[in-house]
């Protein structure tokens, strides 16, 4: 009998076994084809047979939107120490500092690599031109085509990979990872063109990106369902830090799903956050203003709107003037025309949306995961660099650094030769036995739960909320695991990750970077750590902590080599 206060998950969405079934081989194969998983595959060009998969088109998540740019100290003035400082700081406390050391003292080598694979990025006088956003304390950030900077890393290493021979599977849909008895991940069970097929390899490296879409409001792209971190918790992979969602404040307010993105370096150029009145948001708010750590200006938006019965604010650009805005700024500018807005003479209508999953799979700074012969990087993993608040354009830098040592650390693997395991459900899972259901009850499930985030889990939580919210998934999870075919899969990788994401937040009882709970608005030193989720051999949910700057992973995290 199932215990009905609790989520149950499934070993697998299609309890099917692997043997028998038509089978192909690589060395490494990758899921997800942003930055992160074109950065593994542009590294390892030429030196490993590497296949690509992506459930889209290539090059079509996040990073593709990405309009920021990459933060890296390589101004005058500028170092590895202050970049680290300023990313300690907005990690309230919960970045791991052995971690971001990693990531700022390679960046700039990292910017070099991108360079040398062809990305066009902006200059000034010789020099890369470098912008300022939120949380950092001098101008850091490098763009391209002004604020298309996520376009052009992803054509630069797109054009790489291509190049060096990596085999290209759009449209392919991951649905569970293959591993033999002992937990050793050995490939993917991949549905493409209609049909289930099994892709043996010798390290699998998830790049799949986050889960954006649990929110109502938010500017991942529609394919940012969580299949990469849902998979690996499936397979027994510890995911962490999964309370932990990051709100960009200023996402253009306007009757689209997923919502344009007004970048931070629009502030950072000087634009101003005003409430209907005309006065500043953040004004005493914090010493930085509206450039305040993400998770700030964001609550402060909130609260604002909150006290004036207000469901959006105004970001005023108007004092960049024409030219400027349409140089530096083309993406938001049309965004903002489509939208019936002229950045150069109106307010820029903007309220905050779900930007980036902080949490994903545990990880070390070269993928290794729990589970032997599984990686990941990006924002489907968690490293501990980010702590409870994403520094502003430090993922894209992440993806590539993380992404260089993953490719090094794969290099030389080759087919795995286990046998893996049938693929199983579990206690609670429902099997259909009449096909799928209809789109129409996969569409409501999906719509509610959207919808649910939003209110219980989103920039401000409490606990009577969660608890509501975790019993609405308990409910509801039963009919999300019976869907078949993507649609019906991402649906149920998405309750997979809403419950992850709502024990981890219910758990948590302090305020702390982007988990803001209004019944514990303190942060507490006993809460400085890190919480862990993994599947039990019951389909239950377990949670563990693990002290910041702890040896090693944390409980459960052996390394992904072979």
């Amino acid at each position: 009998m199932a215990d009905e206060s609790r989520v149950c998950v499934p070993r697998a969405l299609l309890p099917v076994d692997p043997a028998g079934m038509p089978t192909e081989a690589v060395d490494v194969l990758v899921v997800g084809s942003g930055v992160a998983g074109l950065t593994v595959a542009a590294a390892l060009a030429g030196r490993s047979r590497v296949a690509l998969v992506t459930k889209g088109r290539l090059g079509g998540g996040s990073t593709a939107w990405a309009q920021g740019g990459i933060a890296a100290a390589v101004g005058l003035g500028d170092s590895p120490e202050a970049h680290l400082d300023d990313t300690l700081a907005a990690g309230a406390g919960l970045s791991e500092p052995a971690a971001v050391r990693v990531l700022v003292e390679e960046a700039a080598d990292a910017i070099d690599f991108l360079y040398r694979q062809g990305a066009r990025l902006d200059e000034e006088e010789g020099r890369f031109a470098l912008t300022l956003e939120g949380g950092h304390g001098r101008p850091r950030v490098l763009h391209a085509g002004g604020d298309a900077t996520g376009a052009e890393v992803s054509r630069a290493l797109l054009a790489v990979a291509t190049a060096g021979g990596c085999r290209l599977l759009p449209h392919a849909f991951v649905v569970d990872l293959l591993t033999d008895v002992e937990g050793t991940v050995l490939g993917v069970l991949l549905w493409a063109e209609g049909s289930l097929r099994a892709v043996r390899a010798g390290a699998v490296v998830l790049a799949s990106g986050g889960v954006g879409q649990l929110f109502a409001a938010t500017t991942a792209p529609p394919g940012s369902t969580g299949d990469g971190a849902a998979a690996a918790l499936r397979a027994g992979a510890v995911l962490a830090d999964m309370e932990f969602v990051q709100f960009h404040p200023t996402a253009l307010h306007r009757g689209r799903d997923p919502r344009p993105l007004v970048s931070e370096a629009v502030r950072g150029e000087g634009a101003v956050l005003r409430d209907p009145a005309g006065q500043p948001v953040t004004a005493g708010v914090h010493p930085r203003g509206d450039l305040a750590p993400r998770d700030v200006v964001a609550r402060a938006m909130v609260e604002r709107m909150d006290r004036a019965g207000l469901d959006h604010l105004y970001l005023d650009a108007t004092g960049l003037g024409r030219r400027r805005l349409e140089r530096r700024f083309p993406t938001v500018v049309d965004a903002c025309r489509d939208a019936g807005v002229d950045p150069a003479r109106d307010w820029i209508p903007v309220s905050p949306a779900a930007h980036y999953t902080i949490g994903g799979v545990r990880t070390d700074m070269a993928g290794r995961t729990s589970l032997p012969g599984l990686f990941a990087v990006g924002e489907v993993a968690s490293t501990g660099v980010h702590g409870a608040n994403r520094l502003a354009s430090n993922s894209l830098l992440e993806g590539m650094v993380v992404g260089r040592r993953v490719a090094a650390a794969v290099t030389g693997t080759r087919p795995a030769t286990g046998r893996p395991t049938a693929l199983t459900g579990s206690e609670g899972q429902l099997v259909p036995d009449g096909g799928a259901p209809s789109l129409v009850r996969q569409s409501d499930l999906r719509g509610w739960l959207r919808r649910a985030m939003t209110a219980s889990a989103g920039v401000v939580r409490d606990g009577d909320g969660l608890a509501g919210l975790h019993a609405g998934l308990v409910r509801r999870t039963p009919q999300a695991s019976c869907g078949v075919g993507p649609d019906g899969w991402e649906v149920a990788n998405l309750f997979v990750l809403a419950a992850t994401v709502t024990v981890a937040a219910a758990s948590r009882r302090e305020s702390r970077g982007a988990h803001w709970r209004r019944d514990a608005p303190g942060s507490l030193d006993a809460w400085r750590v890190h919480q862990t989720v993994a599947r039990n051999p019951e389909g239950s949910l377990v949670l563990q902590t693990v002290p910041v700057g702890a040896a090693g992973l944390g409980p459960g995290v052996t390394g992904g080599d072979r």
